[in-house]
């Protein structure tokens, strides 16, 4: 890769990987990109088309105080106050309304501004149908180089903590951040809880999980898990459902299934 990929203001994560290889003199995948991102190590900007909302607290203010001391925001929609072409990740993700969930940005005070997609109407989220896979992202050359100096040192490394960004890629009368300003708190993701479920057993994940194992079992009628997609969109045209909506809800379903199978052994 090119030495002057470092005058560019963003790369994509197959260019990172090959440039951390360069600088460390060994093999790094687009894949040890995606550990470190998830890890926390790597901030990411993500390309959207989306209406910024401003967020207000759904519940009552003694019950709202409750919830955030468990980490928990239950928001609903106010006002259109923006438009935003892109964000960066990771950033926190909050309950919206009857069962919604979405990605916010954060203002001076610590105000929360949802994004409402324009192909679908609906906030983006980390399974949304419109948003970008990781690998779609664009990495700062500057963070690379930061990971290159800290692997090339044999000194330990602190947990990594949160990168607190402005903006740029917002249209909006106030200055814009993925973390609010101040926030140092190590990268960890918000709790995906969602209002109605919070009290439920089994999670919405399991079930669905069990439902797709009961269905591809093969007792019944044979289908795995893509013609059980196909069935699902042929059967019910609701907003939401997209087969990568169904795929990653799946993936994700499957995931907790494995674990809780796991604990029960």
């Amino acid at each position: 890769m090119s030495k002057l990929s470092k005058f560019k203001s963003s790369i994509s994560p197959k260019e990172a990987a090959v440039l951390l290889s360069r600088l460390i003199d060994e093999e790094v995948t687009e894949n040890d990109i995606s550990m470190m991102y998830t890890n926390g190590w790597i901030t990411a900007r993500v390309n959207c088309f989306a209406t910024i909302v401003k967020l207000t607290p759904l519940l009552d203010p003694e019950e709202h105080a409750k919830q955030v001391e468990l980490g928990r925001y239950f928001m609903k929609p106010g006002e259109d106050c923006g438009l935003c072409v892109g964000f960066d990740i990771p950033a926190d993700q909050v309950d919206i309304g009857d069962g919604g969930r979405g990605y916010v940005l954060r203002d001076d005070d610590g105000g929360f501004y949802a994004l409402r997609d324009h192909a679908t109407e609906s906030f983006l989220n980390d399974i949304h149908d419109s948003m970008p896979h990781f690998e779609e992202g664009f990495i700062s050359p500057s963070e690379i180089y930061a990971l290159a100096e800290s692997a090339n040192d044999d000194k330990p490394v602190q947990a990594p903590k949160g990168k607190v960004r402005p903006n740029d890629n917002c249209i909006s009368s106030m200055t814009l951040y993925n973390f609010p300003p101040g926030d140092d708190r190590p990268i960890k993701q918000a709790p995906a809880i969602m209002l109605q479920a919070a009290q439920e057993a089994p999670s919405f994940a399991l079930a669905v999980a069990a439902l797709v194992e009961i269905a591809t079992n093969g007792e019944t009628k044979k289908r795995n898990q893509s013609s059980l997609i196909d069935e699902i969109l042929d059967k019910y045209e609701l907003r939401g459902l997209s087969r990568s909506n169904l795929e990653k809800m799946f993936s994700q379903a499957n995931r907790k299934l494995t674990e809780a199978m796991a604990t029960k052994a």
